[in-house]
């Protein structure tokens, strides 16, 4: 059978556009008491009395400077104890500790780390922190990511920090659905209870469950108990909060008994779960729409329920109806059903409708009696200060929670299975949660159900804030959850939604705005009323709407005002590149005609500057003019080749003018780094840069191939990485071919502009030896040719 031979060698043809965008990198602005606080900063003085400022030279002799006026304040850089205390306001200067004539104030530890990372970044275990970035999300919440460098490989760790203390803010469990038994997001779960009132501000994953999304361990919401545990004491740990809002962690069980008219009291088994042989189950409206149990039982529904469901307290109760050998029970709001089978099943039948029955319910650990929230989980990674060692093999996701000595909790979630962050193990999760700061820790499920959220502030809803290495959120059976019980208030803070930016000195941006959120005390988005008032000491706002940047280098602002209220945006403006880019190597123009020239600069890998009239221009070939950055041919067919620069950097666009008779669209001078070979049945294929055959120029492509030994249809594909964008609506497409006279079929792929694929014959016999232009017809139906 006739073997193909598919190559793109030199590439003619009888005959394509740009936008633009600030990309800009994030650095914290840090203010503390009305003050913004700089890199290398520890502190500040207010000065309360008259003061002398004072100067040390070199030789560490000191002199009078001036005196510092009451009122006055300074930032503070170091100190030290010489001579009673000495406080160093910048440079040589510094002011001498007197108690009643100056106050030394130090910002949080948490503000410190934003503006001096390297001096107070996280020391842990397993690696070292790279990378530390930390924001407040909500009063008394701070969420961080930490990069690490470990010897397993890279790591991301994302954390949240809570302070117990912090006023209206609590932790509560979240049912997927609102029911046991099903599966939902934690992003899912959090936002639909967001209101006014109950700001949800992040959360994570809970327990591990099983195949019908059922948690396998205590859970317990808003002091009611959901369900029992399943799991021994030696493989399950427990998180909780008490009434008062205390932390803990541990393993209860609780332990719950029945009694009918003021009897003795039957055991029940567990509340919420698989009702197995021989047991007594309690079942609430938490469960599902039913029972879910099969007709070898007897199920009793209580009616007029009174008090709560949870350790050491009692729930009251009437029987409402006992149905015997029938199952699945409906569960309805307001109702109770025991449900039973073996022993459990010959109990119920003893009682009779209106029979009075008392539920008691108490923990084997006092500490838990009561507890308002619970959540299961599996491992407990720190007990008392020390890291446990668990000889458990395996490198995954993982999502904990800690408490530290002062009663402060943090979670944290460090992703896996992926190439920025190849997860931990269970034993250098502990390191890790103990390095953190863990007196006790304990894990939830990790894996693919690995999540953090967090509501940014002004957002309105949680977002995922870590990378769950499904590729997606995956859905859970519970989840933690962390809420703000305010009531929204007035306009209070503006947020810019946007990250610093570079702006090239002197270049215009055009539509410069930013989406502005208003906030209040607590981060609450609040509806902005009133017109925002744009300016900036880094360039001038233009009535176009454009923006102008400053002619000098360095760093300033971009405010948004409203009223007396503005929010700003940190603006550094530089005269820096570092790469021209022209992302299209062609245009195409009618003559007579204009066009504007897609060039952009970069600066750091990021795109700082589009303003084309910032450029230079030089054109060769048939000539044209640019103004401003806009081409325009004159009245002759042909191709104009545009030089831009600006300093000592440059690039090219050709631009073809009219209807040139060709146009040579690739011609190998670059190499074939960027060309690959695939193919089907072949004993070896290639492709490389050939010096000795070349036609024009100093390369051609050589496409090697051995089909020797192969069974029916061969091939071989030469292909560039990146796909050759085709300019305008071409008639042909040909190509100088180096023939082997093998009798092979020669064909190419063109792709329009709709996706659809066009197979395109050079020759099926090529019967040549030595150089020969082949060429084929596109067909007019095609649509505008990509690659």
């Amino acid at each position: 059978m006739k073997k193909i031979f598919t190559a793109l060698l030199l590439l003619i043809l009888m005959f394509s556009g740009l936008n633009f965008k600030v990309d800009a990198a994030s650095s914290p602005v840090v203010y503390w008491e009305g003050m913004r606080l700089v890199k290398g900063q520890i502190g500040k003085v207010e000065i309360l009395k008259p003061i002398n400022l004072w100067k040390k030279d070199s030789n560490n002799r000191i002199t009078f400077s001036r005196v510092l006026k009451p009122g006055e304040q300074y930032r503070v850089y170091q100190y030290s104890s010489a001579h009673g205390g000495q406080y160093g306001v910048g440079g040589p200067y510094f002011v001498t500790k007197m108690d009643g004539y100056i106050l030394y104030k130090t910002p949080s530890k948490h503000k410190l780390q934003l503006v001096n990372p390297e001096a107070y970044r996280t020391k842990l275990t397993v690696g070292t922190v790279t990378d530390e970035k930390s924001k407040i999300i909500a009063p008394g919440v701070v969420q961080s990511q930490l990069n690490v460098s470990s010897s397993r490989g890279k790591q991301e760790i994302f954390k949240l920090d809570v302070d117990q203390n912090a006023s209206q803010i609590t932790f509560e469990t979240s049912l997927s659905k609102d029911q046991m038994i099903g599966f939902e997001t934690v992003t899912s779960q959090a936002n639909r209870q967001q209101e006014d009132g109950h700001y949800v501000i992040a959360g994570v994953n809970g327990d591990y469950f099983d195949q019908n999304g059922a948690p396998t361990d205590l859970t317990v919401h808003n002091g009611e108990v959901v369900t029992t545990n399943s799991t021994p004491k030696s493989d399950r740990t427990i998180f909780g909060v008490s009434q008062d809002g205390r932390a803990m962690i541990g393993i209860p069980d609780i332990l719950i008994g029945v009694s009918v008219n003021g009897g003795q009291p039957y055991l029940v088994n567990s509340i919420n779960k698989r009702r197995y042989a021989g047991h007594l189950v309690l079942y609430t409206p938490y469960f599902a729409t039913n029972t879910m149990t099969n007709e070898l039982g007897t199920e009793v529904v209580l009616t007029n329920i009174q008090g709560q469901l949870n350790g050491n307290n009692s729930v009251t109760a009437t029987v409402k109806s006992v149905i015997a050998g029938k199952g699945s029970e409906p569960l309805r709001d307001g109702e109770y059903v025991l449900s039973g089978h073996g022993a459990g099943s010959d109990f119920l039948k003893g009682l009779n409708q209106g029979d009075q029955i008392k539920l008691n319910l108490s923990y084997d650990a006092g500490a838990w009696n009561n507890v308002k929230q619970a959540i299961g989980g599996r491992y407990q990674l720190v007990k008392n200060g020390v890291a446990a060692q668990l000889n458990i093999p395996g490198a995954h996701p993982r999502t904990a929670i800690g408490i530290k000595s002062s009663g402060a909790v943090f979670a944290v979630v460090v992703d896996g299975r992926s190439a920025d962050s190849a997860g931990v193990t269970l034993t250098e999760m502990a390191s890790i949660m103990k390095d953190l700061g863990a007196v006790e820790a304990m894990t939830f499920d990790g894996g693919g159900s690995s999540t953090m959220v967090a509501r940014q502030p002004g957002d309105s809803d949680v977002t995922v804030v870590n990378n769950p290495s499904d590729g997606r959120e995956r859905s859970v059976a519970n989840s933690l959850l962390l809420v703000g019980l305010w009531k929204a208030g007035p306009l209070h803070a503006l947020k810019i939604d946007a990250s610093e930016m570079t702006l090239f000195a002197g270049a215009n941006y055009k539509d410069f705005k930013f989406p502005v959120k208003g906030l209040d005390k607590m981060n609450n988005p609040i509806t902005i009323k009133e017109p925002v008032v744009w300016s900036s000491n880094a360039g001038t706002f233009n009535s176009d709407g454009s923006f102008t940047a400053s002619l000098v280098e360095g760093s300033g602002n971009i405010k948004a005002s409203v009223g007396s209220l503005s929010g700003t945006l940190p603006v550094k403006v530089t005269k820096d590149l570092d790469a021209i880019k022209i992302e299209q190597s062609t245009l195409v123009v009618a003559k007579n005609e204009s066009i504007a020239l897609p060039v952009t600069g970069y600066l750091s890998g990021k795109r700082i500057l589009e303003d084309p009239s910032v450029f230079k221009y030089s054109i060769t070939g048939i000539g044209g003019t640019v103004e401003k950055g806009v081409f325009t041919a004159g009245n002759q067919d042909g191709v104009a080749d545009v030089k831009i620069s600006l300093g000592n950097l440059s690039s090219s666009i050709k631009i073809i003018v009219g209807k040139p008779s060709n146009l040579v669209i690739e011609d190998f001078e670059q190499g074939a780094a960027e060309w690959r070979a695939t193919g089907v049945k072949y004993a070896s294929i290639s492709v490389s840069a050939e010096k000795n055959y070349v036609k024009e120029g100093a390369y051609s492509l050589k496409v090697a191939y051995d089909f020797i030994g192969t069974q029916g249809t061969s091939g071989v594909y030469a292909s560039k990485g990146t796909s050759m964008d085709i300019p305008g609506n071409p008639l042909k497409i040909g190509m100088w071919v180096y023939g082997d006279a093998k009798g092979h079929w020669l064909r190419a792929q063109l792709k329009d502009s709709e996706g659809k694929q066009t197979q395109l014959d050079f020759t099926q016999n090529l019967d040549w030896i030595g150089w020969k232009y082949v060429e084929a017809t596109i067909p007019s139906a095609s649509k505008r040719h990509t690659n």
